[in-house]
């Protein structure tokens, strides 16, 4: 009987004991655990490279397409499909014949012209003699300087005539408007070709140096021309642009902005601005996809962050992770401006001194404690993680 009342009044106390050891193992684990190493880097002022990262593609600086300004049947072909061509080179000969004669003829009509107006002058001569001599009437004076006026307009639209057909001949040889590499003709021997027709026989671009376009959005356009204007950049007012092909390999030569437009495309929101790239191999070609880099200037003393640290919703907020006094996280939306190298450049949010963390962001949450670490430094006094201790048996 003593023995079930001993058993009855221990039993509970035991089952109360385990209790509070396992509150208390679990109070010491949390302990041990709660305060997580993270990462951080200062928030801190720096000169910044503004360098905007753009897309666009390569277009020729010369483009012409070659058409023909006469009726006839080709000829000949003289140029190699793909070739550089120089400005004046014949292309083609279109068939010259009926053109021949019709300078023939002008030339003839010309010659008739001439015939007349000789005729002409010297009778208006002779009348003027004798109308001095009042052996002629006025009428008759009169109606011979008209005809000599008549037959001299008649020889000016003879020569008129006759330069036309030596253009239309001319006309039948096509020649380079410019220098630059020809593509393949789409016209071939034997066929007929008209002035004006809309097919062209062939193209040719200039290809060295090449028109790089890349597309800006008006909102970073309109941020540029604000630091410019209120003095936040340093620039020499010559923007270069280093060139990246669309596997990521840097193009051999830099080239330099030489304008940007001054309205935006209203399908893309964009800005276009256009830049003058050497292209001596002809690597480049017309209608490539490129991306493009320009150093804008240096914004000096700006605020930067860590671009590692940065974080971004699907909503488009902007947020950081930064460890407060209590080295306690809290996030921290912030405004941010442009990308140089890794670390942005800071608008609002965050100020000289505060401590983003750059490591385990997806194990953190505001309110909960770490130990932060700025890399290359030991952590401070009392700061140290704990490691859980062995237990004891």
């Amino acid at each position: 009987m003593l023995l079930f009342r001993a058993n009855k009044f221990i039993l509970p106390c035991a089952i109360a004991a385990a209790i509070v050891s396992l509150a208390g193992c679990g109070k010491s684990e949390n302990q041990q655990h709660g305060a997580l190493p993270v990462d951080v880097t200062l928030v801190k002022k720096t000169d910044v490279a503004v360098i905007s990262r753009l897309t666009g593609r390569a277009s020729a600086t010369r483009k012409a397409e070659v058409r023909p300004q006469v009726t006839g049947i080709l000829q000949k072909r003289l140029f190699v499909e793909g070739s550089i061509v120089k400005q004046g080179d014949q292309l083609y000969q279109i068939d010259p014949s009926v053109y021949e004669a019709n300078v023939k003829s002008a030339e003839a009509a010309l010659a008739s012209a001439k015939a007349t107006l000789h005729s002409t002058r010297l009778k208006a001569e002779r009348y003027r003699s004798l109308l001095e001599k009042k052996a002629v009437s006025k009428q008759d004076y009169d109606d011979a300087q008209a005809a000599y006026l008549t037959a001299n307009a008649n020889v000016k639209s003879a020569e008129a005539s006759l330069a036309t057909a030596n253009i239309n001949l001319a006309y039948t040889k096509v020649y380079a408007p410019i220098t630059g590499t020809i593509s393949r003709s789409d016209i071939t021997e034997g066929a007929l070709v008209s002035s004006g027709q809309v097919t062209p026989l062939t193209t040719i671009q200039q290809l060295d140096p090449i028109y790089v376009d890349l597309g800006q959005t008006a909102e970073e356009n309109i941020l540029l021309r604000k630091n410019l204007t209120d003095g936040k950049l340093l620039n020499d007012g010559k923007a270069k642009v280093d060139i990246f092909l669309s596997d990521g390999t840097k193009y051999a030569h830099s080239g330099t902005i030489e304008f940007a437009e001054m309205s935006v495309d209203e399908s893309t929101g964009m800005v276009n601005l256009r830049a003058l790239v050497p292209n001596p191999e002809h690597i480049l070609l017309p209608g490539i996809f490129l991306r493009g880099e320009i150093n804008q200037g240096v914004m000096p003393q700006a605020l930067t962050v860590a671009a590692n640290g940065v974080q971004r919703e699907a909503n488009g907020i902007t947020y950081v992770y930064a460890v407060n006094d209590q080295n306690v996280v809290q996030r921290i939306n912030v405004k941010l401006g442009a990308q140089s190298e890794n670390a942005y450049v800071v608008i609002d949010g965050l100020k000289e001194g505060d401590k983003v963390i750059t490591s385990n962001t997806q194990k953190i949450r505001p309110g909960v404690p770490v130990t932060p670490i700025i890399p290359g430094q030991a952590p401070q006094d009392g700061q140290q993680a704990q490691q859980p201790q062995p237990q004891q048996k």
